[in-house]
């Protein structure tokens, strides 16, 4: 039994890595993560021009839900995207990918308009992974 247990959570945790690995492997490199508070409706997320060049975002949610009303990319040259994004993002969801414009960019920033869902489910987590 204790070779099953010890067999079963193995597996468990190797499928477990594996997942996370597989987001990587696919060219995703996290810009950065903002807890969702209920005292704030809007945060940033400051990136910089260390992380590199992207053609691509992606949001991903945890921990609990959260509406996200609006974003807006600020790339290195104060140029400005507004991607169509108002949705409501359930508790372990990601978003679509989304296609930035024109070429390869560096993104400077990127300000999210937001609202908690429900206070008894915590607080969420938004991150964002571009490639």
């Amino acid at each position: 039994m204790k070779r099953y247990l010890t067999a079963t959570v193995s597996l468990f945790l190797l499928l477990a890595g594996l997942a996370g690995g597989a987001h990587a492997a696919q060219g995703w490199e996290m810009l950065g993560r903002q807890e969702v508070d209920f005292k704030n409706d809007h945060d940033r997320i400051d990136v910089g021009r260390k992380e590199g060049r992207f053609k691509q975002l992606e949001i991903r949610v945890e921990g609990a839900p959260v509406e996200i009303n609006k974003m807006v990319v600020t790339f290195g040259n104060n140029e400005t995207f507004s991607p169509e994004l108002r949705h409501r993002f359930e508790e372990k969801s990601t978003s679509r990918v989304i296609d930035l414009p024109g070429d390869r960019r560096t993104i400077k920033r990127i300000d999210f308009n937001y609202r908690s869902i429900n206070r008894r489910e915590g607080k969420a987590t938004v991150a964002v992974y571009a490639r």
